[in-house]
C-alpha cells in the first residue's frame, strides 16, 4: 500500500492550555531474574495540547527468565492512576503490568525501575511435572525444567503490538491450569494490545517483519539515531529486509531507512561504504532474513556511521548544500579537507522501498565527474541515480502520492498518515480527495492523492450527509504552486464529534466493511430516523476501487446516501441498494511462462487489468504448473467465472514426481480484486521437496509443448529411479481466456497411464487429457463453466504469448 497510517488522537485545545513534555520510548528485553531490580531510561516528546503522559510496563516471568516490556509517550486517553495488575500469579508462569496516564505535571510519566511492581512469587514445592522451558522472541532450545506442584505444561506464542513495539515471544513452561489462556482473557495492556497463539499449525508460515521508512537531513551532532518502526505481516516465502543509506557532507547528514517484506534471497547483514571521502562519503547497510519474525531488527545508526578519519583543511572551498529542496542561490561555503580537488553539484534520486527522495547535493569531492556513488545503481530495494546537469533536471511538478481504505473505530479520530511521491507530467498539478462514511461508531476513509490534469481549486470540504444517523464527508484540493502540495496529513479538518442526540425508537442492522454484512449487528437509531439504509457504495478511480457495504439509520427512506454525488475528485461513486444486482470488479488477464526452474524459483504473476462481472459471478485466479524436468510450463488466468464455490481456495496435486508434475491453485472469491496473488509462491510453497532421486534404467522422451505438438525428434533422458514408462499424450484446456492443446511427453510412475486421473477441471479451466492407450472421446463441458473457444481470444492468446516470449517461444 502506498500510504501507511500512524495513529493518533487529538484533543480540541483549551484555552489557556500548554502543551506537555512527556518522556518517551519503548524497551523490550529478555534478563534473569538475578539481574532485579531493573533500571531504565528514555527520551522525551512534546505533546499535542490537550494530550497527556502515558506508560505501561509488562513483566512476564517464566521460571528464572523475565520478559521486560516498557512503552512511554503521548495520549489522548482520560487521566488514569497507576494500576498494578497481576495478570497471572502462578505458580508457574506470572506476568504483571503496570499503566499510568497523567496530565498533572511534565515528564509525570516517570516510572524508571520495576522495584514498585514486581513481587517475588511465591515458594512452592517442586512437583512430578516436565516442562519444556522458553522464554524468547528468537527460536526454543526447549530444555526440560522441573514444575511446581500443580500446574501444567503450556506452549504459546504471545503476540504484543503498540506504539513502538512489536514482538513474538515464545514462551514454554509450567502453568497453573491447562489450556491457551496465559493471560486470563486480557486483550489490552495499556497502549498494547496482546494476542496469543497456541497452534501455530505445519507448514510454512508467514513472516512478520519490520515495517516502515524514514528520510531525514540531520546535524551530524545528532547522531547515533534510533528508531522504532510499525509492523507487516508477509505473504509466504518472503522475508523480512532493512536498507539504510548515510550520506555525510561536513556538517550533515541524510539518513534514509525502509524496512518491510520482500521476494529477495537471504543477505547477511552487509555494510559498504560507498565513498570514504575527504568530503562526501557515503555508507549503506543491507540485510534480508528469514530466521525468524522481526529478523530485521536494527533500530540505530551506531553499526552504520563510522566517523571519517580527521583530515587537515586544503586550499579549496566549495559551496554546501543538502537538502531535499532547491539549494539556495548563494549557498555558503565550506573550506575542503586536504584531498579534495573538485567541487560536487548534483541531485541523486532514490526510488524504492517506498522512498522517493530527489536529494541536492553540493560538496567536495577528491576527484571531478558525476561519480558520488562510484557506479552504485542500486541499494537493497532503492534504486539510485544521480544528474550533474541541472538543465536535464526536470521542471514538472512532485506530487504526494497513494492511496488508502480503511475502517476503523471512531475512538481512533482523528487519523495521520505519510505518503510517497511521484513526478508528474508538465503542466499536472497534485489533488488530495479524502471521503468519510460514518455510521454507528465506525468510519470507512477512502483516500487518494496524485497528479491530476484538472483545474486548481481550493480545499473543498462537502457534506453530502449530515445525519441523525449515517453521514457521509468529503475534502478535494487542487494545487500546482509548489510541490508537494497536496499535504493532507490527518482527518482533523473534516471530522467534528457528532452532536449528541436523543435515542429514538427505531434499531437498524449496522454495517460497515469491503467484505460483507451477513451477522450485522443492530444499534438504536438517533432521535429523526424514520428508515433503516442497507446498500453498496461502489468507488472507482484515483488508482482505488472498492465497494463498500453500508447499513445504518437515515432520516428518509431511499437508495439516496450520496444526495445525489456522483463524482468526488477523481472517484466516481455510486450506490446500489439491490442486492440482486450487486456485481463485483475482478482482475482480469492470462500468463504463460516457460522455464526450466518454474518448480522451483517463484515468479510473479500480474494481471494487464480489471473486469465488471455480470451478477451472480465471483473472481477466479488459476494457476496450472506442468514440469518434465528439462522444461516447465506455468499458465495462468485471472477474471470472472460462475464456476466453483465461493470462498473456496485450494492446491491440487495430480501427479508427483519422480517423473512429470503437475499441479495447480485455484481461488474463487466474492469481494473485489480478492483475485490479488501476486506471485506462483502461492502454488510453489504446497509442492512436495523430495531429494533429488538417482537415476533408473528407463529412456523416455521429455517434452511439454503449449498450442503445439512434440517433434518425434525430442531429446531422450534417463528417467529417476520409481519410474515405469513414457507418457505421450495431450491435454485440451478451455475456459478463463484460453482455448488450447497442451502436449507433453515424459517418465511416469506405473499408478497411473494418466496425469490426471479423473479429474475434468482445473481450477477455472475444463481439461481433457487424451493419452496413448486412451480413445479419444468427445466430453461434455461441466454445467456453469463457460467454454471460451471463439476467434477473439484465440487472438488474445497469440498477443500473450508474443508478449512473454518475444514472438519466437523457445523449443521442448
Amino acid at each position: 500500500m502506498g500510504l501507511g497510517t500512524l495513529l493518533r488522537w487529538i484533543f480540541s485545545p483549551c484555552a489557556g492550555s500548554q502543551a506537555l513534555d512527556c518522556r518517551s520510548g519503548s524497551l523490550d528485553t529478555i534478563k534473569n531474574v538475578s539481574d532485579l531490580h531493573l533500571v531504565w531510561t528514555t527520551g522525551w516528546n512534546t505533546c499535542e495540547i490537550g494530550e497527556g503522559c502515558y506508560e505501561t510496563v509488562i513483566l512476564i516471568q517464566n521460571g528464572q527468565e523475565l520478559n521486560l516490556v516498557v512503552t512511554k509517550g503521548c495520549t489522548t486517553a482520560i487521566n488514569k492512576e497507576p494500576q498494578i495488575t497481576r495478570h497471572r500469579t502462578g505458580p508457574g508462569i506470572s506476568i504483571i503490568s503496570y499503566t499510568h496516564v497523567c496530565r498533572h505535571e511534565d515528564f509525570c510519566n516517570d516510572l524508571s525501575s520495576t522495584e514498585t511492581i514486581w513481587i517475588p512469587p511465591p515458594v512452592t514445592a517442586p512437583g512430578t511435572l516436565r516442562c519444556p522451558h522458553c522464554l524468547s522472541t528468537h527460536g526454543c532450545d526447549n530444555v526440560p525444567e522441573v514444575c511446581p506442584a500443580g500446574t501444567h505444561c503450556y506452549s504459546g506464542i504471545l503476540k504484543l503490538r503498540g506504539v513502538g513495539l512489536s514482538s513474538n515471544l515464545r514462551i514454554q513452561g509450567c502453568m497453573s491450569q491447562s489450556g491457551c489462556n496465559v493471560l486470563n482473557g486480557t486483550q489490552t495492556i495499556g497502549r498494547i494490545d496482546v494476542s496469543e497463539n497456541c497452534n501455530p499449525g505445519s507448514g510454512p508460515q508467514a513472516l512478520e517483519c519490520k515495517s516502515g521508512k524514514l528520510e531525514v537531513v540531520i546535524k551530524l551532532s545528532k547522531l547515533p539515531l534510533h528508531w522504532t518502526t510499525s509492523w507487516q505481516t508477509c505473504k509466504i516465502g518472503e522475508g523480512c529486509q532493512e536498507t539504510m543509506v548515510l550520506i555525510q557532507n561536513g556538517p550533515e547528514v541524510n539518513f534514509v531507512m525502509t524496512k518491510g517484506c520482500t521476494r529477495d534471497r537471504d543477505q547477511k547483514p552487509r555494510l559498504t561504504q560507498h565513498r570514504t571521502g575527504p568530503g562526501l562519503s557515503i555508507t549503506s547497510y543491507t540485510h534480508v532474513c528469514r530466521s525468524r519474525d522481526f529478523c530485521n531488527d536494527l533500530s540505530s545508526t551506531d553499526v552504520l556511521w563510522i566517523p571519517p578519519p580527521v583530515t587537515g583543511t586544503g586550499t579549496l572551498s566549495c559551496p554546501l548544500c543538502l537538502s531535499k529542496d532547491d539549494c539556495p542561490k548563494n549557498p555558503p561555503e565550506q573550506v575542503c579537507p586536504t584531498g579534495s580537488t573538485d567541487c560536487y553539484n548534483g541531485l541523486v534520486e532514490l526510488r524504492g522501498g517506498g522512498i522517493f527522495t530527489d536529494l541536492r547535493v553540493q560538496g567536495c569531492m577528491p576527484q571531478p565527474g558525476c561519480n558520488l556513488l562510484n557506479g552504485t545503481q542500486t541499494i537493497g530495494p532503492i534504486d539510485v541515480n544521480e544528474n550533474c546537469s541541472p538543465q536535464l533536471v526536470s521542471k514538472a511538478l512532485k506530487c504526494q502520492h497513494g492511496t488508502l481504505v480503511t475502517i476503523r473505530e471512531i475512538s481512533e479520530l482523528p487519523l495521520q498518515w505519510t505518503a510517497g511521491q511521484v513526478t508528474c507530467e508538465v503542466g499536472e498539478g497534485c489533488q488530495d480527495t479524502l471521503m468519510m462514511v460514518e455510521t454507528g461508531q465506525q468510519v470507512s476513509l477512502v483516500l487518494t492523492k496524485g497528479c491530476t490534469s484538472i483545474q486548481d481549486h481550493k480545499a473543498r470540504v462537502t457534506e453530502h450527509r449530515t445525519g441523525p444517523g449515517l453521514s457521509v464527508i468529503s475534502y478535494t484540493r487542487v494545487c500546482r504552486q509548489e510541490d508537494l502540495c497536496n499535504y493532507l496529513s490527518t482527518t482533523a479538518p473534516l471530522w467534528a464529534p457528532p452532536p449528541a442526540s436523543a435515542p429514538g425508537t427505531l434499531r437498524c442492522p449496522r454495517c460497515l466493511s469491503t467484505k460483507g454484512c451477513d451477522e450485522a449487528s443492530e444499534q438504536v437509531c438517533p432521535a429523526g430516523s424514520t428508515a433503516c439504509y442497507s446498500g453498496v457504495l461502489r468507488v472507482m478511480g484515483g488508482e482505488i476501487i472498492t465497494s463498500l457495504r453500508v447499513g445504518g439509520c437515515m432520516p428518509q427512506p431511499g437508495c439516496n446516501l450520496l444526495n445525489g454525488t456522483r463524482k468526488i475528485g477523481p472517484m466516481d461513486v455510486s450506490e446500489n441498494c439491490n442486492p440482486q444486482l450487486d456485481t463485483l470488479t475482478c482482475h482480469r488477464g492470462v500468463m504463460l511462462k516457460f522455464s526450466s526452474s518454474l518448480a522451483e524459483e517463484a515468479v510473479a504473476w500480474t494481471s494487464p487489468g480489471t473486469q465488471e462481472c455480470e451478477a451472480g459471478e465471483v473472481c477466479q485466479e488459476t494457476l496450472l504448473l506442468v514440469d518434465v524436468g528439462q522444461k516447465a510450463i506455468l499458465v495462468g488466468s485471472k477474471g470472472c467465472s460462475k464456476a466453483g464455490a465461493q470462498n473456496a481456495m485450494g492446491v491440487s496435486i495430480y501427479s508427483r514426481p519422480p517423473g512429470v508434475v503437475i499441479a495447480s491453485y485455484a481461488q474463487f472469491c466474492s469481494s473485489d480484486l480478492c483475485n490479488r496473488a501476486s506471485s506462483s509462491s502461492v502454488l510453489l510453497g504446497s509442492l512436495p521437496r523430495p531429494a533429488a532421486p538417482r537415476p533408473g534404467d528407463l529412456r523416455c522422451p521429455v517434452c511439454v509443448q503449449f498450442s503445439g505438438s512434440c517433434s518425434r525428434n525430442t531429446n531422450f533422458v534417463t528417467c529417476p529411479q520409481g519410474t515405469t514408462h513414457c507418457y505421450n499424450g495431450n491435454i485440451e484446456l478451455r475456459g478463463g481466456g484460453l482455448s488450447s492443446t497442451m502436449s507433453i511427453q515424459g517418465c511416469m510412475t506405473s499408478s497411473s497411464k494418466s496425469l490426471l486421473g479423473n479429474s475434468k477441471m482445473i481450477g477455472i479451466f475444463s481439461a481433457k487429457e487424451i493419452h496413448e492407450g486412451k480413445k479419444d472421446t468427445d466430453t461434455q463441458l461441466p454445467n456453469g463453466v463457460t467454454s471460451v473457444s471463439n476467434l477473439a481470444w484465440v487472438l488474445a492468446l497469440g498477443l500473450s504469448l508474443a508478449l512473454f516470449c518475444g514472438g519466437l517461444c523457445p523449443p521442448c
